[in-house]
């Protein structure tokens, strides 16, 4: 009987075997071998994304408008606005994009209510935007996702864990767990694939722009001349408040805890956007950009 993990090799070698196929074989694998960020990882792409996605699955899309009578057009905006904007997380399941991938064309993304309007109030023009973005694009999502089982599975024919008999011996899963898989087997929120040894060092970079404390003050400055305004009232002006002064505490602090700064943003952004009056909307673009970006996962310098 063949081992199971020169099998995964030969079937990530193989551009015929659909990478769906090959996602749902290693995760016998793993499961077998007792990997549950490997579990994790595989069980993300089949099923899909919830939150935070791997690098590899952050796209940029072309921002476009719909104008009625000639299809549609580019649309340039500021580019710190354009950085949050044009950011795709792909956070669709490896069985939906593979088909995808096979295709050659153009796909569109539309945004929510409240960030077309946010969007609509930084154009010259008054038109419906979306992102378009390639199969091509798609296609290196899925590619990137064989890559990494094929690299995992030379790994571990490298250390002689084979799984004879479609099986892992003791000796086999004792080895494996002295192997450091970090992060769901991927590069989540800018971190990098490790498979090492215990004890080894690699460094992490992250791929989101940062924000500096500069934008950040100016967005506290911003949300609350709009509070005081009376654009917001009564309880929600009174939440807003409170989340200000935790922005303004991380602000003043000689070392900011970006996480938290993170963590208030979302808070924010999600009592704006159900906030009567547009907040978000009512936001000077550079501030609205910092606003969504923090709510989105940037982080500081």
């Amino acid at each position: 009987m063949t081992a199971l993990v020169p099998e995964l090799v030969n079937m990530a070698s193989d551009p015929t075997v659909s990478v769906s196929d090959l996602l749902r074989r290693v995760l016998v694998a793993a499961h077998r071998l007792g990997v549950p960020d490997l579990v994790e990882w595989i069980s993300s792409e089949l099923n899909g994304y919830t939150g935070d996605v791997p690098e590899y699955r952050q796209i940029r899309g072309q921002l476009e408008a719909m104008h009625p009578d000639v299809g549609p057009m580019p649309v340039h905006v500021g580019s710190k606005i354009g950085d949050w904007i044009t950011l795709i997380n792909e956070r669709g399941p490896i069985p939906e994009l593979e088909p995808l991938s096979k295709e050659n064309g153009t796909l569109h993304r539309h945004f929510s209510s409240e960030q077309e309007l946010a969007i609509m109030g930084a154009m010259n023009v008054r038109m419906r935007p979306h992102l378009a973005f390639t199969t091509f694009q798609i296609r290196g999502i899925v590619e990137r996702v064989r890559s990494r089982i094929l690299q995992w599975a030379l790994d571990l024919e490298g250390r002689g864990i084979l799984g004879e008999g479609m099986t892992f011996t003791q000796r086999e899963k004792q080895a494996v767990q002295q192997i450091h898989y970090h992060n769901h087997f991927g590069d989540v929120s800018g971190s990098l694939l490790q498979i090492a040894s215990h004890g080894s060092s690699q460094t992490q970079t992250n791929t989101t722009a940062g924000i500096g404390l500069d934008a950040l003050q100016g967005l506290i400055g911003a949300l609350a001349e709009a509070i005081d305004r009376g654009q917001v009232r009564g309880e929600t002006a009174d939440e807003l408040r409170a989340e200000l002064a935790t922005l303004r505490a991380q602000a003043a602090s000689p070392k900011p805890k970006w996480e938290v700064i993170r963590a208030t943003a979302r808070s924010i952004k999600t009592v704006a956007e159900g906030a009567a009056g547009g907040l978000l909307a009512g936001l000077a673009q550079p501030h609205m950009a910092t606003l969504l970006a923090l709510a989105a996962g940037a982080v500081g310098p």
